[in-house]
């Protein structure tokens, strides 16, 4: 166990709250409806969609599996991804529902989070003061009428709590500290300044957007002025110990659910662009608030989707200084797609007057960054002049530099030499002066979520295999003691083995917790890939001879590799035929005798003469 990754919460701690939580309560509290199903439950999937329930509950093992996306895990693996909340995040929720407290190592630490709590309740108490200003103050209504004017409907303007400050700049301060804050909280939470004068409220005669992190905790606001006069035009909290604008992206807490399941997330500027958007429907939707897009910022977009979508306003005049960010995402291997408005129109304006089915459309069809790039510099330059193509290989080739995926790279290379009239060796030149590495192997493209791979004849036998390990979690150790994890020819079943292998000793007649390998497995997809094999169908009625089956055929595969190997080495040393003459039959008498020994599949009748399960 890795305390400093699991919040320092003792393993026993975590094992209560596992086995006190029952995964279809908390998976009904969510939001997904389930209905008996045998001794099962089902639903529909809430990280894809779907019209036939293919998402399996089951109360006995106390997992969930997914067989339309193959998302799976237990009741800790699902609250991560359905609300978007890291390990610490999701055990402190768990706990709370059963009012567990979660025990610290370091009392620091403790009072830390005390002196974080408070401020958060602050904060708490502001967002509620300015939300029942802006409803009922009479002083608000030049507020109201403003925003009604923009579009926004009272539900909006409720579900996302925006707020009003009125003009008095000493008006927080009163009614915060008579409730028993202190000048200090305020001042830690940005909510105030500490003037010559005395303190001072930060905002005031604007409306006000709560800012929330993630998890929908109030961090800070943007405020809006309501004259020109009033400068900025808008007004973000500063940085404080809850606020980072770095590492926060405005209504990722509602739009974390919708961008999973929808695979990708519209990143706008502003929070009216967000607001409209998602009273129209369109709810994978976040902004930047204004600032350029941070390392932190691409990893928390890449816990989500693996696509953002980029949707500028007409000018793009703005597009280079915002290239930099935009390579963060590239760096984290998300897909970057740039969606360009007509000039003059923002996501708002272009909504109201074109429809959201139209916005839409327009996302689907956005381009991917490098197709921007050249596209832009060729509308808007003469790309036939030495000093503008010159410019233009550079930013590209800077954009190549930040792509993960060899393939991906390799074909924007072959656009941007066709576009560009340049020889595809002069992009590779530059990419190499920029420091790139290049092997001669590419990377396959990721596979889409919810395709299954076809497996060869050997890897079903693999699946098969580890299946029935992780369903009969004693067998481990007999299986580990005759077969190497490293023969596994299938990536995922070499990791799933390898995990399992470590995590058992030669004489664990018991196997292994595999409830807590899930918890603890780094990897979210092979974690799934464990609860489907628990979930997928009930286990063989003799699990030994299933295994036995598999084995024998797995030694015949790698006996066939080893004299493989043997005849290459032969024709490439040039070696002695009668040693490896000697060396083959060996090896084949080997296999014959394996054939001979047999095994008995008698008792399971869903094995074939060749050790695979026919349902498989």
């Amino acid at each position: 166990m890795n305390n400093t990754r699991k919040g320092l919460v003792p393993r026993e701690t975590i094992d209560e709250i596992q086995s006190r939580s029952d995964i279809v309560d908390i998976i009904s509290e969510c939001g997904v409806a389930l209905r008996p199903a045998g001794q099962s439950y089902k639903g529909l999937c809430p990280f894809h969609d779907e019209k036939t329930p293919s998402f399996t509950v089951s109360p006995q093992r106390q997992m969930f599996y997914c067989f339309g996306c193959q998302t799976g895990g237990n009741v800790i693996t699902f609250v991560q991804k359905h609300e978007g909340k890291d390990f610490r995040e999701t055990l402190e929720w768990l706990a709370g529902r059963l009012n567990i407290t979660l025990p610290t190592q370091d009392p620091r630490e403790s009072a830390n989070q005390k002196r974080i709590s408070s401020l958060e309740n602050l904060n708490h108490f502001a967002v509620e003061y300015y939300h029942r200003q802006l409803l009922t103050e009479r002083a608000a209504a030049r507020a109201r009428q403003y925003l009604e004017h923009r579009g926004v409907q009272p539900k909006t303007l409720r579900s996302f709590q925006l707020g009003y400050a009125k003009s008095g700049q000493r008006e927080l301060v009163k009614v915060a500290t008579d409730k028993g804050f202190t000048i200090q909280q305020l001042i830690d939470v940005g909510l105030i300044k500490d003037e010559d004068r005395g303190p001072e409220d930060r905002f005031w005669n604007r409306i006000l957007f709560p800012i929330q992190n993630e998890r929908g905790t109030p961090v800070g606001f943007g405020g809006r002025a309501l004259s020109e006069e009033h400068q900025p035009k808008y007004l973000n909290s500063p940085a404080t110990v809850l606020y980072d604008k770095s590492k926060i992206l405005y209504n990722l807490d509602k739009a974390r659910q919708p961008i999973y399941k929808q695979q990708r997330v519209l990143l706008v500027e502003g929070y009216m662009d967000v607001l409209m958007l998602y009273q129209a429907g369109v709810e994978n939707v976040v902004a930047s608030s204004g600032t350029s897009l941070s390392e932190d910022h691409a990893r928390l977009l890449k816990r989500f989707a693996p696509e953002v979508v980029i949707v500028y306003d007409g000018d793009a005049s703005g597009f280079q200084a915002t290239q930099r960010g935009l390579h963060r995402l590239l760096a984290e291997d998300l897909r970057v797609q740039i969606a360009l408005l007509p000039a003059g129109e923002d996501p708002d304006s272009f909504t109201r007057q074109h429809g959201v089915e139209a916005f839409t459309e327009l996302t689907h069809k956005a381009i991917n960054l490098i197709e921007f790039q050249i596209q832009a510099a060729i509308q808007s330059q003469d790309i036939h002049r030495i000093d503008v193509k010159t410019q233009i290989v550079k930013e590209v080739t800077e954009t190549l530099l930040n792509l993960k995926n060899r393939v991906e790279r390799s074909e924007y290379i072959k656009y941007a030499a066709r576009e560009l009239h340049v020889d595809e060796r002069v992009l590779w030149g530059e990419l190499r002066d920029a420091g790139l590495k290049e092997t001669a192997v590419s990377r396959p493209t990721p596979q889409k979520r919810g395709v299954q791979q076809k497996l060869s004849a050997r890897a079903q036998i693999e699946h098969q295999l580890i299946e029935a390990l992780i369903q009969n979690p004693a067998l481990i150790p007999y299986v580990k003691s005759q077969f190497d994890c490293q023969h596994f020819t299938e990536p995922r079943f070499a990791k799933v083995a390898q995990s399992l292998w470590e995590a058992t000793t030669n004489d664990d007649s018991q196997g292994i917790d595999i409830q807590t390998l899930i918890s603890e497995y780094p990897d979210e997809n092979l974690s799934a890939f464990i609860s489907g094999a628990l979930l997928r169908k009930v286990p063989a009625p003799n699990p030994k001879a299933r295994v036995d089956g598999c084995l024998k055929k797995l030694r015949n595969f790698h006996l066939q590799d080893l004299e493989q190997r043997v005849r290459s080495h032969a024709r490439a040393e040039g070696a002695d035929e009668m040693e490896t003459l000697e060396q083959l039959v060996k090896l084949s008498n080997e296999r014959r005798a394996l054939r001979n020994r047999g095994v008995d599949n008698t008792h399971d009748e869903n094995l074939n003469e060749e050790g695979v399960d026919n349902e498989l």
